[in-house]
């Protein structure tokens, strides 16, 4: 299958149908988006008014209360991304993607000459706890441990679910090697943790402490304030249910037929809502009513109209329809999607189109690999690329161990086989002396040929331990640049650099240059 970020970036006109925001590597997208938006109204005051008083209760600074402020304005643009709540921010691309919204708000701010403001979006309506329940950090040893929530999620929103107990967190957190920044980045985490209400918050509590420096605004659409802004768009959604269905599945085909692999498969009967009452149901439309997954009462257009004016907090929007509601809310100049989101981000042009809107410029996030000092050493001692630690190791493991094998240790146990087999071909004539003696020769043949194999397989085994060293430094890359057999940008947590390097840390991803799709290095 394609790589959408891949031909992005390449071969922009390829794939420009699915895109219509534009070239986010040309000027022009954003000065005709910014045209665009310019034209379309928004429910500025409301907005900002709800943003300042959950900033506040964030503690969040002078210069995130400022942005705010700034959203008042009718010239003032969004640069937007989003990911769920994870585990004290989660992986690394989490920090990538809001580093990426920073910058590119801040270099639009300069090259519009208007104000630009960067916002991330928490979805914290999503119950996927299996997405969230879990992250990874490295111990003093270099390996992978895994710091998890307690509990199943009981089916509930992410930003429904209370924050654990601190000393649950902390008693896994105990591997974290020491060093100058540990102890302090643990009272930090502790203080921050006892400040959070729910998962949400705790997740912006952490990322804003990260990103104190660049006013990042944070957007929970659970707020109340928030649903009744939402409430004409999920009246509108509704209303268009069957066109938006039809205008994914015509934009899914043709995203195959240019030979990409879609995220999201279109099902019959999606009204792409969602209602909660309290578990978070699928609302779908069947056989001439709708009614909930799993459920067969059914309600008319009329009953969801009404539930929404009274509590409009019951409904949220799925993968296909968060996009437009945010695109309904906020003046979206671009929007920053990993690698995933672009593929399922190309699937909804017509949705936009659909509901009365143009998609935003889409512009990939940053992807970056951190190299510690001991991480680059042994890449250069053993002459490797990250694109070889990316490939695998196990052929380099196996040329290091044969390299020290200098007594032939292979052809040592194949003359051996050999002269086992010739001793056997001498016994062949005793098999005169009874009906049986031919299969006893066979199958003792076959036991010592077995426990020859088996002590070959513990020579081996001694000699890797004599090159245990060498070993230990293949396995201690791919610990830390492929931890889980992934990306470590996927799997492991800032809080694992932050730790042993401190906040400079979260400035070094600030230096990487955004326009660069290419996979940067951070060298500590």
């Amino acid at each position: 299958m394609r790589n959408p970020m891949q031909t992005m970036a390449t071969c922009f006109e390829q794939v420009a149908l699915f895109f219509p925001g534009g070239d986010p590597k040309s000027q022009e997208s954003f000065k005709r988006r910014a045209a665009y938006l310019d034209s379309r109204n928004y429910s500025r005051e409301v907005l900002a008014d709800t943003l300042k008083e959950y900033h506040k209760r964030l503690g969040a600074n002078s210069e995130t209360l400022q942005m705010i402020e700034e959203l008042r304005e009718k010239e003032t643009l969004a640069v937007i991304t989003g990911q769920q709540a994870g585990i004290l921010t989660g992986p690394l691309y989490t920090l990538y993607k809001a580093m990426t919204t920073i910058q590119l708000a801040k270099e639009q701010r300069k090259r519009l000459g208007r104000p630009v403001v960067p916002i991330f979006w928490i979805a914290g309506e999503d119950h996927d706890w299996l997405e969230i329940r879990e992250t990874y950090f490295l111990n003093s040893d270099g390996k992978p441990f895994s710091c998890l929530l307690p509990g199943d999620g009981g089916g509930e929103s992410v930003g429904h679910q209370k924050v654990p107990a601190w000393d649950r967190i902390e008693a896994q957190l105990l591997e974290l090697p020491e060093s100058e920044f540990r102890v302090s980045v643990l009272k930090k985490c502790r203080q921050l943790t006892e400040q959070a209400e729910n998962l949400t918050e705790w997740f912006a509590l952490t990322l804003q402490w990260l990103l104190q420096k660049w006013g990042l605004i944070f957007f929970d659409p659970m707020l109340p304030g928030f649903k009744h802004l939402a409430a004409p768009m999920y009246e509108q959604i509704l209303k268009m249910h069957v066109d938006v269905r039809e205008a994914l599945t015509e934009r899914t085909k043709k995203w195959v037929e240019l030979g990409f692999d879609p995220q999201i498969q279109p099902t019959g009967g999606e009204v792409n809502l969602f209602l909660g009452l309290p578990e978070r149901r699928a609302i779908l439309y069947e056989d001439q009513s709708f009614h909930l997954r799993g459920e067969k009462e059914p309600w008319d257009l009329d009953k969801l109209n009404d539930l929404l004016i009274q509590a409009p907090e019951r409904f949220s929007p799925n993968v296909v329809t968060r996009p437009v509601v945010q695109e309904f809310l906020f003046p979206t100049l671009a929007y920053v999607p990993g690698p995933g989101e672009l593929n399922y981000w190309a699937q909804l042009g017509g949705v936009f189109s659909a509901l009365g809107f143009v998609m935003p410029i889409l512009f990939p996030r940053l992807s970056a690999v951190v190299l510690t000092p001991s991480w680059q050493k042994y890449l250069n001692k053993q002459s490797l690329t990250i694109e070889d630690v990316y490939g695998g190791l196990e052929v380099r493991r196996e040329r290091c161990v044969r390299e020290q094998d200098t007594l032939d240790i292979d052809e040592r146990f194949q003359h051996f086989r050999e002269q086992i087999k010739k001793g056997y071909a001498e016994l062949k004539p005793l098999e005169e002396i009874h009906v049986n003696v031919r299969d006893w020769l066979i199958r003792n043949e076959e036991k010592v040929n077995f426990q020859l194999e088996y002590l070959k397989g513990k020579v081996w085994q001694a000699q890797r331990k004599r090159c245990g060293d060498q070993l230990k430094i293949l396995q201690q890359l791919e610990d830390g640049l492929t931890p889980q057999r992934s990306r470590q940008e996927r799997v492991l947590n800032p809080l694992s650099f932050v730790s042993r390097y401190g906040l400079s840390f979260v400035d070094q991803v600030s230096e990487i240059p955004i326009r660069d799709f290419s996979e940067h290095q951070i060298c500590l």
